[in-house]
């Protein structure tokens, strides 16, 4: 599923109502954030919509839902810059195996090993 952002409208009265509309909607898998703005509270994550509003009507009693919509919040990636991959590749022992190259990060911590001394 996409991530979605869904607002609802609920009848929140006192601070212990807003904390278990919040607490029951953090509770739900797939969620990733919960905003409160006066009496709706916005939710963003890959959630089933119906579902939600299921389980906030059996904890909070009437629930509305005003508006479900794809969120269109893009994280950027980071990309690290320093270490880069490596090509690696071992020889083949058979007439039908080939050389295939492996990338494998750089670690900036290895130290080649220096004289060995075999007993």
């Amino acid at each position: 599923m996409v991530q979605q952002k869904m607002v609802m409208k609920l009848t929140m009265e006192d601070p212990k109502k807003k904390a278990k509309a919040l607490k029951t909607a953090v509770g739900v898998h797939g969620v990733v954030s919960v905003t409160l703005e006066d009496d709706k509270i916005v939710v963003v994550g890959d959630v089933d919509s119906v579902d939600l509003t299921r389980i906030l009507r059996k904890k909070m009693g009437h629930v509305d839902l005003l508006s479900v919509a794809e969120n269109k919040k893009e994280e950027k990636k980071e990309e690290k810059k320093g270490a880069e991959p490596v090509a690696v590749t071992w020889p083949s022992y058979g007439p039908f195996m080939q050389q295939i190259p492996i990338m494998i990060p750089e670690d900036p911590y290895y130290r080649e090993p220096t004289g060995c001394i075999i007993m």
